[in-house]
C-alpha cells in the first residue's frame, strides 16, 4: 500500500516538538507513546475510566490471565457461596493507594456501594450491597446469581472512601494502580508515574507519557524515532520502519453489520424509525452472511491483521464451536433468495412482491476502516441482486437511523455479557443495544440461563446455545441477527528496545494495550 498520504506529515510541527521535547530523567527510564485519542472523560472509574479497558490509574480486585482465568490483585482469596449470590473477599495486608494511604475493605465497599448507585454509569449488574467484615475482609451479595459478575471483580477500579469527590476526582484521582497521575494537559499529552506503593508486577518504565496526535502524525513520529510505543491502523503496518518493531496483539475487537429484524412501521420513544421491510426477511439475512467473504475483507482492507469472524465472541471460550460456515459463496447466497421469492428484475435487483431489495447501510464517518468495509460490502453483494446505498454520519445521526437500517458496528469484550447485550430482547433500543430490535424467547431463555448460573465455567454451554441449539438460534442456522465480519487484531509500532510482553486479548478500545502493562520490558542494557 503506498504511503503517499502519510508523507505531508513526516515534517512534524512546531506543536509537536514542544510536546515531545520533555526534560531527562537523569535516574528514571521515559517511554513515551501515542495509542489513541484522549480520556476526555477524566480518571473517574464510576464514569467508566478503567472499567473492562485501562489497567494504569487504578486496580481492580482482580485481573484476567492471558488463557483468560483470573488470578488476584489485591486479594488474597475469594469464594462464591453454592448459590452463587454471596461472595466473600478477602484483601492482601498492607495495600496502599498512589498516595500512601491505606487500602481497605472500607474502600471496596464504599466503591461498589457508590458504582451501584451512580445511575447506571457502570453496569453493576445483579450486586445488591458490599459489608465490611473487618479491615480485610468484604461481603458482596448479589439480587441473584450472575455468572458475569467477576468481570464486574476484575474491571471495576478501586477507590478512597475518604478521599473520593465526584466533583474532582475525574481530574485529580488517587488509584492503587501501577502508574500515578502527574500532569495532564488536554489536547497534548499526560504523563504519569509509577506508583511506589502497586501491588502487581512492576514493569520497566519509570515514567509515560501519553501523546494525543492523529493516527498520520503518530506514525510520522514514530519513523523519526520520537515515540516509544505508537498504536498504528492495519493498513500502515505493510512495510518495516527503521529502529522500530512491528507487533501484531490478538483481539477481540471485531466489526458486524446489525440488521433491523422486525418489519417498518413503529418508531421508539425518540421518535426515530424501527423496522426495516426487506431486512425483516431472514432469506435476505442469510444470504448477505452467505455472500460475504470475509477472508477478502482481512486480506485486501486489514492487510492480513485481522482474522474472519462468525460470531460476536469469535474464539472465545462461550462461543459455539459449530458457528462457522463457508462464506463468499455466491451461488448458495443466490439459491436462498431465489427459494424464499426473491427474484431478479429486469435492472439485477431482487423484488420480492414488488418490494425491490434495496437497502442503505450506515456507519459513522471520520472512519477510514468502516468506510473500506461498507464499500466492500456494497460490492460484495451487488452479484447476488442486493442493491446497498452507504451513508455515514455523527453516532448521533447513526443512531437516528440504525433501527431502520443496516449499520455497521465495531464491539468486542471478553465479558460474555455482551451476548445479552447484542441479543436480548430486554436490551432492544437500549443505548447502542440490540438495535435491530430482535426478539427470540429461546435466545432469552438461554440468555438467563447463561446468567443464573453459578460460575461463568458452567455458563458457557448456555452462552453457545444462544448461537445455535439444535433448533433456534442468532446465528445463521437460526435467525442469521447480525453479519459479523472480523476481529481485527491490534497494530502497534515499538522502540526495538521494548518488550510489550502478553496479556489477555485486547478488547475494543484504543487504550486496551495497558491491560498488559505489568509485563512491559526493556530489553537493551
Amino acid at each position: 500500500m503506498s504511503i503517499r498520504p502519510l508523507l505531508r506529515h513526516t515534517l512534524l510541527t512546531t506543536a509537536l516538538l514542544s510536546i515531545l521535547a520533555l526534560p531527562a530523567y537523569a535516574t528514571t527510564r521515559t517511554l513515551q507513546l501515542a495509542i489513541g485519542s484522549e480520556p476526555t472523560e477524566g480518571f473517574d472509574p464510576m464514569l467508566g475510566w478503567s472499567h473492562g479497558s485501562y489497567l494504569l490509574l487504578h486496580s481492580p480486585l482482580l485481573k484476567q490471565n492471558e488463557d483468560l482465568s483470573w488470578r488476584s490483585l489485591l486479594l488474597s482469596q475469594y469464594q462464591t457461596s453454592d448459590d452463587g449470590k454471596t461472595w466473600s473477599l478477602q484483601l492482601k495486608p498492607d495495600l496502599k493507594f498512589s498516595d500512601g494511604s491505606p487500602l481497605t475493605a472500607k474502600d471496596v465497599v464504599y466503591t461498589y456501594n457508590h458504582a451501584a448507585a451512580s445511575g447506571g454509569k457502570v453496569d453493576m449488574g445483579n450486586f445488591m450491597q458490599a459489608e465490611e467484615l473487618d479491615p480485610l475482609n468484604v461481603r458482596i451479595q448479589l439480587k441473584a446469581p450472575q455468572s458475569t459478575f467477576i468481570n464486574v471483580l476484575g474491571s471495576l477500579g478501586i477507590v478512597s472512601a475518604d478521599k473520593y469527590d465526584a466533583k474532582t476526582y475525574a481530574q485529580k484521582p488517587i488509584g492503587a494502580g501501577p502508574y500515578r497521575l502527574v500532569s495532564f494537559q488536554p489536547g497534548q499529552q499526560m504523563i504519569v508515574e509509577a506508583n511506589p506503593y502497586y501491588a502487581g508486577q512492576k514493569n520497566d518504565f519509570d515514567r509515560l507519557v501519553f501523546v494525543f496526535l492523529d493516527e498520520d502524525s503518530a506514525f510520522a513520529a514514530a519513523q523519526s524515532g520520537q515515540l516509544g510505543v505508537v498504536r498504528i491502523p492495519p493498513s500502515m503496518a505493510t512495510g518495516p520502519v527503521k529502529n522500530m518493531k512491528l507487533w501484531v496483539r490478538p483481539s477481540v475487537e471485531n466489526r458486524g453489520v446489525v440488521f433491523p429484524t422486525t418489519p417498518a412501521g413503529k418508531k421508539d420513544a425518540k421518535g426515530y424509525p424501527i423496522g426495516n421491510n426487506v431486512t425483516a426477511d431472514v432469506a435476505i439475512r442469510r444470504a448477505i452472511n452467505v455472500a460475504i467473504n470475509r477472508q477478502l475483507l482481512a486480506d485486501q482492507i486489514m492487510e492480513g491483521h485481522a482474522i474472519p469472524a462468525y460470531s460476536a465472541v469469535q474464539g472465545l471460550p462461550w462461543d459455539n464451536p459449530d458457528v462457522v460456515f463457508k462464506d463468499g459463496d455466491i451461488a448458495k447466497a443466490k439459491q436462498i433468495l431465489t427459494a424464499a421469492g426473491w427474484v431478479e428484475n429486469s435492472s439485477g435487483i431482487r423484488e420480492k412482491q414488488g418490494l425491490p431489495a434495496r437497502i442503505t447501510l450506515w456507519y459513522t464517518s471520520g472512519d477510514s476502516t468502516r468506510r473500506d468495509l461498507a464499500q466492500a460490502l456494497r460490492a460484495m453483494l451487488k452479484p447476488i441482486g442486493i442493491e446497498v446505498d452507504l451513508q455515514s454520519g455523527s453516532w448521533e445521526t447513526v443512531e437516528r437511523n440504525m433501527h431502520a437500517n443496516p449499520t455497521l458496528f465495531g464491539w468486542g469484550s471478553l465479558d460474555p455479557m455482551e451476548l445479552y447485550h447484542h441479543y436480548s430482547s430486554k436490551a432492544a433500543g437500549v443505548e447502542y443495544y440490540n438495535p435491530g430490535y430482535y426478539q427470540n424467547s429461546a435466545v432469552d431463555r438461554h440468555l438467563q440461563q447463561a446468567l443464573d448460573a453459578p460460575t461463568w465455567q458452567q455458563a458457557v454451554p448456555y452462552w453457545q446455545q444462544v448461537e445455535w441449539d439444535g433448533t433456534t438460534g442468532v446465528g445463521i442456522k437460526g435467525d442469521a441477527a447480525w453479519a459479523w465480519l472480523l476481529n481485527i487484531q491490534h497494530t502497534y509500532l515499538t522502540n526495538s528496545c521494548i518488550d510489550l510482553g502478553k496479556g489477555a486479548p485486547e478488547i475494543h478500545g484504543s487504550w486496551s494495550l495497558l491491560n498488559s502493562l505489568d509485563s512491559w520490558k526493556w530489553t537493551c542494557h
